[in-house]
């Protein structure tokens, strides 16, 4: 019986594997969760901003390069227009990415995982340990008005998912958290972009 665990474990992790890999060719829907905070200055669309590092984000440039250059992108979906010169808003921009294993799972008493009798029946002791990783994606805008220093609008997104491929995901994750800008619910959201095959956002 325990190699028939045991088989059965590495089938399950092998499908994992081909499944994760098989959604990269697919259309996903990445479904981040979204908190949004109108400040005290006014958030307005169709105004300019320019980026601000903070002093622990100096050394990196490159990196930050690149999590901007993304970030710019949602901006300009929700109507701003990146004017470094003539900015009325600074952009702090923050990005922070965690792996972690998922918790592991084990079929009810008597009940194999697709819900029938079969492997694992009665078997206390039978876990599904070998899941691939997943990611949590956390980031977050803060708009901040040039003149005054008040803050115009704060917002933060968290997705996860078992998928690593950061430069595709983010584009999507930047655009959840501005979704509804400058206006948006109260409390928390889930919001749904969808990726198209091609790793594009589909609008």
């Amino acid at each position: 019986m325990q190699t028939r665990h045991r088989l059965f474990a590495r089938w399950l992790a092998s499908l994992a594997v081909l499944l994760t890999l098989g959604g990269c060719a697919l259309p996903r829907m990445i479904d981040s969760e979204v908190q949004s905070f109108p400040g005290t200055a006014t958030a307005v669309r169709d105004a300019t901003y320019r980026f601000e590092r903070l002093p622990s984000q100096q050394s990196d440039a490159a990196s930050r390069d690149r999590v901007e250059a993304i970030a710019e992108q949602a901006l300009t979906q929700a109507g701003l227009t990146r004017d470094d010169a003539q900015a009325r808003y600074l952009v702090q921009t923050s990005l922070q990415i965690d792996t972690f294993a998922r918790q592991t799972q084990r079929p009810p008493r008597g009940y194999g995982v697709f819900g029938g009798l079969g492997v694992g029946m009665g078997s206390p002791s039978f876990f599904i340990t070998m899941e691939p990783p997943w990611y949590r994606y956390s980031v977050q805008l803060l708009l901040r008005e040039r003149s005054s220093g008040q803050v115009a609008y704060e917002t933060r997104a968290v997705f996860e998912g078992p998928w690593s491929d950061s430069t595709t995901l983010l584009p999507a994750i930047f655009e959840a958290a501005l979704r509804d800008y400058p206006n948006p619910p109260t409390g928390p959201r889930k919001v749904v972009v969808e990726l198209a095959p091609d790793g594009t956002l589909a609008r």
